[in-house]
C-alpha cells in the first residue's frame, strides 16, 4: 500500500522543528513532503500539518479552503505558542483576539482595499504586536469557518481553555526527538546552565537576580543568552547539556508553557531541570519526580540544595530521561496526533 502523504509546513528554509517532525513521521511510515508556508501545498497530499506557528498562520488553511472539497487535504495544526494572560476576563480575551486576527487578515490584503492603509499607524503597530492575541483569534476564526480539521495544543491548560469555548482542541503533548539527546559521558563540570533568549523584562531581571546570587556563592555558571555567550543549538547544545548538572528554567510570564521545551532539551541529557513554579501544562511531567520546581524566592536555595545532594539530583534526572526516551517521545506524540485526526475526520 502506498504510504499516506503528509505535506509538512516549514516556517523558514532548514526549519529545525520541521526536520525532526519529518524524520519521526517517516519512521511512522508516512511519505512527507515539506513546503514553505507561503508556497502552494504539494499536490496529492492527504493531510497538511502545521505547527507553532512562526508566521501568518491563517494563510495556510485559507488557501486550502479554496480547493475543491474532493481534493482538499485535511488540515492539522499543533499549537506551541502561549495564550494571552489567562487572568483577563474571557470575553475580553476573545474580543481582543478577534480584533488582532482581523488586523492580521486585513494586512494580508491590498492596502487599497477598504481604504485602510495597514502600513501606517495605528494598524501598522497593531499588526506587528500582540501575537498571542492573534493566535487566539486566528484559531477561533479558522475553527468557526471550518478550515481546521484538528486543532491540537501541547498544553493541557490551553486545550481545555479552547474546549470551554466550543473549539474542539485536543491535548497532544510535545515529545522528545531522538536528535535532542545523547549519552556523551562527559564530566559534569558546569553547575548551572542557562540557554535561550531573555524575551521579557520579567525573565531578564529574574535571570540576573538568580545568577548574580549564585555567582556570589561560587557556583559555576554557563550563560548562553546571546549576550554573555552565543546561543547554543543542535550538537553543541547537547554537549553542553551533557556537562551541566542543572539547567535553569524561568518563565517569560507566569502562565507561559516555557517549561515544556526546556524540559525536553534537558531531560534526555540527564541534566536536572530546576524551574520556577509553573502551571501544569503537561501533567505527565511531575515536579519532584521529573524536575525540581520552586517559587521564585526559593530558586537559589533549591539549586544549591541539588548541587550539594548529588544522589537526589541524579535520581530525578534519571526519572526524566526515562520519561522522554520511553513514554513522552516525539514518535508517540505524532502517532497520537494522527490518531486524533482520524477520530475527528472518520478516516
Amino acid at each position: 500500500m502506498k504510504p499516506s502523504q503528509i505535506a509538512l509546513i516549514q516556517w523558514e528554509p532548514g526549519d529545525g522543528i520541521s526536520r525532526v517532525i519529518q524524520h519521526e513521521l517517516e519512521v511512522l511510515g508516512y511519505a512527507v513532503q515539506p513546503f514553505l508556508w507561503n508556497q502552494p501545498p504539494p499536490a496529492g497530499a492527504a493531510s497538511v500539518l502545521s505547527f507553532a506557528p512562526y508566521g501568518k498562520f491563517l494563510h495556510i488553511p485559507k488557501k486550502l479552503a479554496q480547493l475543491p472539497p474532493e481534493t482538499r487535504p485535511r488540515f492539522i495544526h499543533w499549537n506551541f505558542e502561549s495564550l494571552p494572560n489567562l487572568n483577563l476576563p474571557t470575553p475580553l480575551l476573545l474580543r481582543l483576539g478577534a480584533l488582532r486576527s482581523w488586523a492580521g487578515r486585513l494586512s494580508d490584503t491590498s492596502d487599497s482595499i477598504l481604504g485602510l492603509p495597514t502600513h501606517r499607524p495605528p494598524l501598522s503597530s497593531l499588526r506587528l504586536r500582540a501575537n498571542k492575541y492573534k493566535y487566539l483569534g486566528d484559531y477561533h476564526y479558522g475553527w468557526q469557518h471550518g478550515w481546521i480539521d484538528l486543532l491540537a495544543d501541547i498544553s493541557q491548560v490551553f486545550s481545555q481553555f479552547h474546549q470551554r469555548l466550543g473549539v474542539g482542541a485536543r491535548y497532544i503533548p510535545w515529545g522528545t526527538p531522538p536528535e535532542w539527546h545523547a549519552d556523551l559521558r562527559l564530566e559534569r563540570d558546569i553547575d548551572v546552565l542557562w540557554f535561550g533568549k531573555r524575551r521579557t523584562r520579567r525573565r531578564g531581571l529574574l535571570l540576573d537576580a538568580v545568577t548574580g546570587a549564585l555567582r556570589q556563592r561560587g557556583v559555576k555558571l554557563y550563560i548562553a543568552d546571546g549576550i554573555e555567550r552565543p546561543f547554543i543549538f543542535n550538537e553543541e547544545r547537547t554537549a553542553i547539556l551533557n556537562r551541566a548538572k542543572i539547567t535553569l528554567n524561568l518563565l517569560p510570564r507566569w502562565y507561559d508553557p516555557a517549561l515544556i521545551f526546556r524540559f525536553h532539551m534537558a531531560a534526555g541529557n540527564r541534566s536536572l531541570l530546576v524551574s520556577e513554579t509553573s502551571l501544569a501544562h503537561n501533567p505527565e511531567i511531575l515536579p519532584g519526580m521529573h524536575y525540581a520546581g520552586a517559587p521564585v524566592e526559593a530558586l537559589v536555595e533549591t539549586i544549591l540544595y541539588y548541587l550539594k545532594h548529588a544522589g537526589e539530583r541524579e535520581q530525578i534526572a534519571e526519572n526524566a530521561c526515562r520519561l522522554v526516551t520511553g513514554r513522552l517521545t516525539l514518535h508517540n506524540s505524532l502517532r497520537a496526533l494522527l490518531d486524533a485526526l482520524n477520530e475527528e475526520t472518520g478516516g
